[in-house]
Formats: C-alpha cells, structure tokens, sequence
C-alpha cells in the first residue's frame, strides 16, 4: 500500500480475491485536532479524544516506527515491515542469517496461545517449516488453487477428505431407487400371476 497516494476510493478492497483490504475510518493521529485542519461544518461534533491527541504526552503512545494513516485510506498488514527490517540490519551487523525469534509481529507478540509461528521457510531447521511438516493434513492456503502462491499457511480442521463429498450420499442415493424399483417388480409379479 502507498499510504499517501492513496484516496480511499475502497476499489482495491472490492477486487482483493484475500479481503484483507480495510478502510480506515478512525483517526489516529488527531489530524481534526489541529486548528488549521478542522473544517468548520464539524468543530462542535469533535470527539474529545481527539481533543487530546494535541498533548505531547498524550502522541507519545504513537509508535514512532510505525506509519499511523491518516482517516479515509485503505490498509492491509505489512507484517511489521520496521520489525523486520530492523532484525534483518541487525543480523547483517553480526554477519549471520536470520534465526527464529529475531523478527516477531505485532500479532504474534500479542497472541498469548503462540498460535501464530512467523519465519523463514527457506530454513530447514525454522519452527515454522516444522509446522507444516507436522500439520501436512491440516495445511491450508488461500486461493492455492488458483496458483498466487501464498505465504501464508492457516491449519484447519479438515472436515471433508474425499474428492466429492456427495459421492457416498449419491451412492446410497441410487441404491435407494433400485431397491425400490425393484421391490415394486417382484410386488407386481405375483399380481401377475395370480391373473
């Protein structure tokens, strides 16, 4: 995303075949807050935590690696891109490969469960290929079929491991017809010989 060239048409969310496209509809810079930028028509509709964003106290809790957009642009997740780039600079001033744990999301620090594994599949030895490796019934990727080649890997629970999960029911299906096809043959014969 190129957060300021983006105008918030919302047509990149409708045509993302993944949906993981959002509009920002907050405003987490407090941008309304300055003087200069209020449009008058909202001056008494403010909400007054955006009062507050104009404290210097209070913008301290703004992460300064992190780009906050400002109110009407669209986002997706860049995987903690400063994370990454910060454990990649590190990893090259020691000389050394990245290893698992240098470069940890957001999401991933907050998740208590550590349900969410983030590395590098070209280590054969990283926690995340030893997911997959362990899960290969459980792996799922979105859009695969279509061939996009996704990164990411979501573990489900498979519920339909056969091809076609109508196949048995058409089957038994069938088989329901003919018995009773059959059943109204062999009913009609004896009428028939009783004539």
């Amino acid at each position: 995303m190129a957060y300021n060239r983006c105008i918030g048409t919302r047509y990149c969310a409708n045509n993302c075949p993944f949906k993981v496209r959002r509009f920002n509809w907050a405003d987490y810079m407090g941008a309304d807050s300055f003087p200069n930028n209020r449009d008058q028509k909202i001056v008494g509709r403010l909400d007054s935590v955006v009062e507050q964003m104009n404290d210097d106290l209070t913008r301290m809790v703004l992460n300064p690696d992190v780009v906050v957009r400002s109110r009407g642009v669209m986002e997706k997740c860049s995987f903690c891109v400063q994370k990454l780039q910060a454990a990649k600079l590190d990893a090259k001033k020691e000389n050394r490969m990245l290893k698992d744990g240098d470069a940890k999301t957001a999401c991933q620090l907050a998740c208590s469960a550590d349900a969410i594994v983030f590395g590098n599949v070209h280590d054969k030895d990283s926690q995340i290929n030893k997911v997959r490796n362990e899960n290969q019934q459980r792996t799922f990727l979105v859009l695969d079929q279509l061939h996009v080649l996704p990164n990411i890997t979501y573990l489900t629970k498979v519920r339909n491991v056969e091809e076609n999960p109508y196949k048995n029911w058409n089957d038994e299906h069938h088989e329901e017809e003919h018995n009773t096809e059959e059943h109204k043959t062999e009913a009609d014969k004896p009428e028939e010989a009783n004539h």
